[in-house]
């Protein structure tokens, strides 16, 4: 199994008191960022937060366009920071932190950030959910093709090989909250418009958005049991799964009968475990989905520090679905359906999960008994070299990520492990 990005992290809040801390979530079930700052406004001390952020459109122009990247559901725009070369960062609209969190690397280094003195740490979903200290860099600026947003910030926190080896970044409030974005994912580019001049394209439909500080919920619909049952669902463009929903949290979900037992994401602090299943059916906007497959965290990653995830989690695996328009200036999402509207829903076929080494070598992390790869005595810390005879790295094999979601397709795996390698060849079927 190629790791699906879950969603279900802390978003903190900010408790009350003299230096209320800003907890801001980043990257689709990624990270949790702690500052020891003030609230975002004017800094009224050495260790408190200035930011005077603004998003700059070329002259005269409401509108620009930046290509991106589909990377195993992540959508990774090129970003620069303070006139270096782009950095390819995850668009993530769980991200309520303005600026950009970074990988600590040479070419990191080379940018000479101001670090400042702010006490941040870094941490997320998954695992016991610990935290790793990252550094701030205030008054950065940075650029997405034409657009370029001055006053910003720059946290940058160690590299992490099962993070860093697939994205160099991540980017999210300092472009929801500026302007209104469409994703058309038919064309591969990311529109911006002005706050204030974006005209919805006829036929599209309209999904009110609440906002609830920096977090943006949807009203949707999960079809089991031959009704329909109202979610509030958290917006989540990071995570990569299609729906992530609280069966422990809300009682009225019900796991599907067979649903299996697996990894269903990973966070910056670990792994998240829960069981996958496919629900009947999933409506947005007025259009039905059928046949979907949903992942049910265990109740321990459901509403992680305290947050109220309500039903669950909307992911990058429904919306991809839709050219969709993010209006937070009027907390509105319009949706039209994509080409890919249509495509069947499917999970992981091989049986096999790896995790990026510290090189980027992707590496066996886990196996499923009674699957392809277990049936093929594939091992945990063997490593994979090739698919199909062409050599992969962590971001390589994201990319492919669809090959291992095809059922009855025979793979060819070169895996490595004492410096021996072997071919396994695989044939695909589906586990969920």
């Amino acid at each position: 199994m190629i790791p699906e990005r879950s969603s279900q992290d802390p978003r903190g809040r900010s408790p009350r008191g003299p230096r209320p801390a800003l907890a801001a979530r980043v990257a689709g079930g990624l990270a949790l960022v702690s500052l020891a700052l003030a609230p975002l406004a004017r800094a009224q001390g050495p260790h408190q937060l200035s930011l005077h952020e603004e998003l700059v459109f070329p002259a005269g122009q409401d509108t620009a366009s930046v290509p991106f990247q589909d990377v195993g559901g992540h959508i990774q725009v090129p970003v620069s920071v303070n006139g270096g070369e782009p950095f390819w960062m995850v668009f993530d609209t769980g991200m309520p932190s303005p600026g950009v969190l970074l990988y600590g690397s040479p070419r990191v280094d080379a940018l000479q950030l101001p670090y400042g003195e702010a006490q941040i740490r870094v941490g997320g979903a998954g695992g016991a959910g610990e935290a790793t200290a990252a550094k701030l860099a205030q008054d950065v600026t940075v650029k997405l093709g034409a657009l370029a947003i001055t006053g910003t910030m720059a946290i940058v926190m160690p590299a992490k090989p099962e993070m860093s080896a697939v994205h160099e970044g991540i980017i999210g409030a300092s472009l929801y909250r500026n302007a209104t974005i469409t994703v058309d994912r038919d064309r591969g580019v990311v529109r911006f418009t002005r706050l204030g001049r974006y005209q919805p394209p006829a036929g599209a439909a309209v999904v009110p958005l609440e906002l609830v500080g920096n977090h943006a919920y949807v009203q949707a619909g999960l079809v089991q049991d031959g009704g329909t049952l109202p979610l509030r669902l958290i917006l989540d463009l990071g995570a990569t799964h299609a729906v992530s929903l609280n069966s422990h949290t809300n009682p009225a979900i019900h796991v599907p009968a067979g649903a299996l037992v697996a990894r269903v994401g990973r966070g910056m602090s670990g792994v998240l475990r829960g069981r996958v299943g496919r629900i009947a059916g999933f409506e947005l906007g007025g259009q039905r989905l059928a046949n979907v497959v949903a992942t049910f965290p265990d109740s321990a990653f459901e509403n992680p520090r305290g947050l109220d995830s309500r039903d669950g989690n909307l992911g990058s695996g429904i919306l991809a679905r839709f050219e969709l328009t993010l209006d937070y200036a009027n907390a509105k999402l319009y949706l039209r359906p994509s080409r890919r509207f249509a495509d069947a829903f499917e999970w992981d076929m091989s049986g096999v999960t790896f995790d990026p080494g510290p090189d980027g070598t992707p590496t066996v992390a886990e196996v499923i008994a009674d699957s392809p790869a277990g049936r093929a005595g594939i091992s945990a810390g063997e490593q994979l070299v090739a698919v199909d005879g062409k050599p992969v790295q962590a971001r390589s094999l994201m990319l492919m990520r669809e090959q291992f979601k095809q059922p009855g397709r025979e793979i060819v795996l070169r895996l490595r492990k004492g410096g021996a390698e072997r071919d396994v060849k695989l044939k695909l079927q589906r586990l969920v």
